[in-house]
């Protein structure tokens, strides 16, 4: 007995000592994927538990209760010199616009002013209430409400414009409009949340306070667009109190609706299901959710929008199913999609990369379980992205790693503070000095969760 107690004494007192050597020398094996194995094998053997695959990036689709989207498509397009009088009077804060000259019909009114209000977020300081005078039948005079004085509507011009501009500032200098499309995108929804109490409906708010309705997302995203040179239009469905937006991306219309894109649960996520699709691509993509029976769709339908969305050319990307973030780097795109092969339940992710944004390649895979409890997994790779020192940084279920994009080399580079129930679910951030942070929660959908960082 006295010899095997020597015997174990010495081996666990070498395991030690090999261990510290290989800690000081960071070279301590990753083993997640090991503890990924193990707990698999388990939950293989357990033939008596319920599995079940979730996807929990997405939670009901948000639509404004309070709104009022009427029909604005009009028969021809809006005449530029009623567009440019009623504008340029509400500029000045005109008691009285004249509008005799322009023949318009009272019939037509409302969907002149839904127009004028919906492509000018600049007017956010006037009251969506006006009064009018006609003469057989055609409009004479315009009589707008304001809901601030001249003086007070300056200062808050002032502001909405410098809130635009730091956002400008932020878009990477030089970038494709599709770069500077998709830095919008993320920008929005991970910067921005859904205003459940359904008052903020104008961009100055919204850019004010990072909360609004639909509305507020579509006329923020048309205010930044047009300062940077995209035009932008606005897309509303009467019939799911719902609007988006339209933008042109080399010489073609594509559907952006980034409030659809931010129904997630968690800072580090984002969607793509609904970012540069053709109408046919919306359809196809909201085909699921079809209930014609339903008094509030879960879908895209009777849209009104003044151009259409014909190219296909982004509805099929790679990155449509991507739960985190893109990033890019040089021109390079970078994101994570999940594959799962067929009767597994450990969930493998890739990295995909390239030049061109419709052709992405597969750069490596990333091995994780992404659990809830013990007898439950998710379907779907939440692996983050950061770039660090010319790395790209991304997370398993419980481990930070860096990818070197010239050497192919990928390494750890830390363990969070997690508990043993809990994932990380994403990239919420890096500084300059490489303090990254995450999402962690015990589940990858629900309010519960915390941001943890370390130093990589």
């Amino acid at each position: 007995m006295k010899a095997f107690l020597r015997v174990f004494s010495v081996f666990v007192l070498c395991a030690m000592l090999f261990t510290m050597t290989l800690w000081k020398n960071d070279a301590f094996p990753d083993l997640s994927n090991i503890t990924a194995f193990v707990r698999d094998t388990v939950g293989r053997l357990n033939t008596l538990s319920e599995i079940t695959g979730e996807v929990g990036s997405t939670q009901h689709r948000p639509t404004d209760n309070g709104a009022q989207f009427p029909e604005y498509t009009l028969a021809e397009e809006l005449d530029p010199a009623l567009e440019a009088a009623i504008c340029n009077a509400l500029a000045t804060h005109a008691e009285a616009i004249d509008l005799s000259t322009f023949h318009l019909r009272e019939t037509d009114l409302q969907a002149v002013i839904s127009e004028i209000r919906f492509t000018h977020p600049e007017i956010f300081y006037v009251d969506k209430n006006f009064s009018y005078q006609t003469n057989s039948g055609y409009i004479t005079e315009l009589r707008p409400s304001y809901l601030y004085d001249a003086a007070e509507t300056q200062v808050l011009m002032t502001e909405y414009k410098a809130m635009i501009a730091a956002i400008v500032a932020q878009i990477p200098q030089g970038g494709s409009d599709f770069e500077k499309l998709l830095f919008l995108h993320d920008h929005f929804v991970q910067n921005y949340s859904y205003d459940n109490t359904y008052t903020i409906r104008d961009a100055y708010t919204f850019f004010k306070q990072k909360t609004g309705v639909c509305q507020a997302y579509m006329l923020a995203l048309i205010a930044v667009t047009e300062e940077i040179g995209i035009e932008s239009l606005p897309v509303t469905s009467s019939r799911m109190n719902h609007a988006w937006n339209l933008v042109k991306l080399d010489g073609d219309w594509y559907h952006v609706d980034i409030t659809w894109d931010d129904a997630v649960s968690y800072p580090s996520y984002t969607s793509y299901d609904y970012f540069l699709q053709s109408d046919a691509g919306l359809i196809a993509i909201d085909a699921e959710h079809v209930d014609e029976s339903a008094e509030e769709p879960d879908w895209h339908c009777d849209w009104a929008a003044t151009q259409s969305a014909t190219n296909v050319k982004y509805d099929d990307a790679i990155w449509r199913g991507a739960h985190t973030p893109m990033v890019s780097l040089n021109g390079t795109y970078y994101c994570v999609v999940s594959e799962n092969p067929e009767n597994s339940r450990s969930t493998l992710g890739a990295v995909y990369s390239g030049s061109d944004p419709t052709a992405l390649s597969k750069l490596f895979a990333v091995n994780g379980v992404w659990r809830e409890g013990e007898h439950s997994y998710y379907v779907d790779c939440f692996a983050g992205l950061a770039l660090y020192n010319g790395e790209l940084i991304y997370n398993t279920n419980n481990t930070l790693r860096a990818h070197n994009l010239t050497t192919g080399e990928d390494r750890l580079v830390g363990f969070l503070d997690i508990a043993s129930n809990e994932s990380i679910f994403g990239i919420c951030g890096i500084t300059q000095t490489g303090v990254i942070s995450c999402t962690v929660a015990p589940a990858a959908s629900g309010d519960s969760y915390r941001i943890v960082s370390c130093q990589i």
